[in-house]
């Protein structure tokens, strides 16, 4: 899980606003009480958020969908997996539970309100206040527009009665735009009433929106220049070889020290066996560091490896974010290829 740095001044606001209502009303449990029931409040907010995403990335997972990750962000989060992988259907389930589990968390929140009516606390006011958020979030979600929750919906079901990806993004995208625009007119009419907190917030809440449902608008055109690509179209220099016969003490002296977070092929001759990293040349080399590179190398059925003739759509969707792959011509190899690479690719041609 990733937490963007947004998502700081977001938990520092709802601390702060806690600790100040709940040391307005509830005098009795002082400034130190009142600052811990604010923190447990921003614990759960933050518990509440997590579940949302997680919520996706559980049915992304039932669906045999790799997860890249979470993020959470300035107005939540998302999760890192192709949720259209498995069809329209699977994707509108996906994007679905996320606003049903802010609903059910919010159903928790106010039977937990109820029962602690009568406490001196401020327990019943803190799991109301969860209740509201939990529902705006339900509610902000299932708005009709990428990039919410409730755009992937209307994507997914565009989709299936269509039957054209491309279509339904864009007709999704472009509802999101739309309703981007609404929030920064309604941001102008509350500016003009002379409410400028709620003016700033529904000018920032639209902004988000209208930048993501361009951004997916444009992704459209990046997916479709990405399936006329091949790998060779946007592959990147190889990293050099290690000789296998190379000790791993040489190796670690030439190649790998400074090299912490990368990895590099291994070769015999002019074929890839595998990989090595610094951390899997130290730990043998260690004990032995005249014992070969290639006493130490992954083996190639455990690493990322495409040709140069495979499309890059296909070749992003299992690289994810993150991760690289060699790119082998009858074994021998020619280049390396991210995502980012390819990404770059597409935006140049466009």
């Amino acid at each position: 899980m990733l937490v963007d740095p947004s998502w700081v001044w977001i938990a520092a606001l709802v601390t702060y606003s806690l600790w100040a209502r709940f040391e307005a009303l509830h005098p009795q449990v002082g400034q130190v009480g009142a600052l811990a029931f604010a923190l447990l409040g921003s614990f759960l907010f933050f518990g509440a958020v997590f579940l949302h995403e997680g919520a996706h990335a559980v049915a992304a997972r039932s669906y045999d969908i790799e997860v890249q990750g979470i993020t959470l962000v300035l107005f939540g989060g998302f999760t890192s997996a192709r949720a259209d992988a498995r069809g329209p259907m699977p994707a509108f389930v996906i994007a679905a539970v996320g606003p049903a589990t802010s609903l059910a968390l919010a159903g928790l929140f106010w039977m937990l309100s109820r029962l602690s009516e009568g406490s001196a606390t401020p327990m019943p006011g803190l799991f109301g206040y969860l209740g509201w958020v939990n529902l705006f979030m339900a509610v902000f979600n299932v708005l009709p527009g990428l990039p919410l929750d409730g755009g992937r919906m209307l994507r997914a079901l565009i989709w299936r009665v269509s039957g054209r990806r491309e279509t339904a993004t864009r007709v999704a995208a472009w509802v999101g735009m739309g309703l981007g625009a609404l929030l920064f007119g309604l941001a102008a009419f509350e500016l003009s009433r002379g409410e400028t907190f709620q003016a700033v917030w529904l000018a920032i809440i639209g902004s988000f929106i209208l930048q993501g449902a361009r951004a997916s608008d444009r992704y459209v055109g990046i997916e479709r220049r990405l399936s006329a690509g091949r790998v060779a179209d946007a592959m990147e220099p190889p990293p050099p070889a290690i000789p296998a016969e190379l000790s791993l003490s040489e190796a670690l002296d030439r190649f790998l020290r400074g090299h912490e977070a990368e990895t590099f092929p291994v070769v015999e001759g002019e074929r890839v066996i595998g990989v090595i990293s610094f951390g899997s040349a130290r730990e043998l080399g260690a004990t032995d560091p005249l014992r070969p590179v290639r006493e130490a190398t992954v083996p190639l059925d455990r690493v990322i490896v495409v040709g140069p003739q495979e499309p890059l759509d296909a070749v992003t969707e299992r690289l994810g974010t993150e991760r690289a792959a060699l790119v082998l011509e009858d074994g021998r190899l020619v280049g390396l290829i991210t995502a980012g690479a390819a990404y770059r690719w597409a935006l140049a041609g466009r």
